[in-house]
């Protein structure tokens, strides 16, 4: 691994942010830590140090205080190779940091929830990523790239054109920045979708479904929760796909709370305004940065059902710690790329980017998640 700071995390304060900056550590990936707010940057590096311990030695991180445009991050960008964006709601201000990253040929990968935000950046942008071999990987995160992996698993049989996916997490804890994609998405009537017969259809978006997770005796509730990337990257794969989340019997009620009390206010709203409705929302209902999340505590379980003409396959994937578990698979994919050892550019998830079993097992080893089938 070379010593030149190659890669940039933007948006680097939050609650990912740091995450991110851990795990890059932890490899010994030098990194600048930006954003628009020098102090909060230097106090958030401080934490990560602290988290970081004994490791502390480890940490090569340079701050870099910058404007979100396009003139901004050009500068900076063109020393880097990769972007690690971690600051959202994702449609609302991270098109200049894309816009950035091709400008300057840099490899994007973020960490959106948001469904309709993949769709975008895919049809403006992924064929002159993938014609410059870089990768547009959004939701290179828990959400929505744990699914895509276990997807992948039951895709390697061939027959299997119909997918039905469950997430599952307990005592989930969604950060502030996690709140605003989610409500902007999951009150947006035509971003959350699934695929049927190939096209996309949009979930009802007050609604929770009755679902069943393996190991666990009772049902739960789940819901749409923007609809999930997953439908997007396989579109054109498969016929079928649905995603579901049961996020937890503590948040359920209050956010379909959230979303119905958006279905009454935003009436006669145009877009700007509904987008404003919905941070405001999300700034009611949070609650402040929530801890680092625990592998003991924060435990889930993704259910992917695969089913053809013929068969049907089903592979449940136990994975713990999802915030922690995206800053990992953010490093592990800089990593990757800085290594040389991309697969496929252009927009992709990071289960098609690179071998989906090489990520399942680094991940299973590093004690996030279960072992790949026999």
């Amino acid at each position: 691994m070379t010593d030149k700071r190659q890669t940039i995390i933007y948006g680097a304060n939050g609650y990912t942010g740091k995450l991110v900056a851990e795990s890059l550590a932890r490899r010994r990936i030098p990194f600048y830590f930006a954003g628009r707010n020098r102090d909060k940057l230097e106090t958030a590096l401080a934490i990560v140090r602290d988290r970081l311990g004994g490791d502390a030695w480890k940490l090569d991180a340079e701050i870099v205080a910058i404007d979100n445009s396009v003139a901004a991050l050009t500068p900076i960008f063109e020393r880097c190779r990769v972007v690690c964006n971690v600051a959202g709601p994702f449609m609302q201000i991270a098109w200049p940091v894309v816009e950035a990253a091709l400008k300057t040929g840099c490899h994007y990968l973020d960490t959106t929830g948001e469904a309709d935000w993949t769709r975008a950046i895919a049809d403006r942008f992924g064929e002159t990523f993938a014609s410059k071999g870089l990768l547009l990987a959004p939701a290179t995160s828990f959400m929505w790239a744990a699914g895509a992996l276990a997807a992948e698993v039951v895709l390697e049989d061939r027959e299997i054109d119909s997918l039905d996916i469950l997430y599952q997490i307990d005592n989930g804890l969604p950060s502030e920045a996690s709140t605003r994609s989610f409500l902007r998405m999951a009150c947006n009537d035509v971003s959350q979708f699934y695929l049927e017969q190939g096209e996309y259809k949009p979930w009802p978006n007050d609604v929770a479904h009755d679902v069943f997770v393996p190991y666990r005796c009772g049902k739960l509730r789940a819901h749409p929760w923007g609809g999930a990337c997953e439908p997007v990257w396989l579109k054109g794969r498969v016929r079928n796909c649905k995603v579901l989340t049961a996020i937890g019997e503590h948040l359920i009620d209050g956010i379909i709370q959230a979303i119905r009390m958006f279905n009454e206010k935003s009436p006669g709203l145009d877009q700007a305004g509904r987008e404003a409705l919905t941070n405001a929302i999300g700034d009611q209902i949070n609650t402040g940065e929530p801890p680092k999340d625990d592998p003991d505590i924060q435990r889930g379980v993704i259910t992917v059902h695969g089913q053809s003409r013929t068969k049907t396959v089903t592979y449940v994937m136990n994975l713990s710690a999802a915030y922690s578990w995206t800053g990992e698979i953010q490093a592990e994919a800089a990593e990757l790329i800085l290594a040389g050892r991309l697969q496929r550019p252009g927009f992709q998830s990071v289960a098609t980017a690179f071998d989906h079993r090489q990520l399942v097992r680094k991940f299973n080893a590093l004690g996030y998640c279960s072992a790949l089938p026999n």
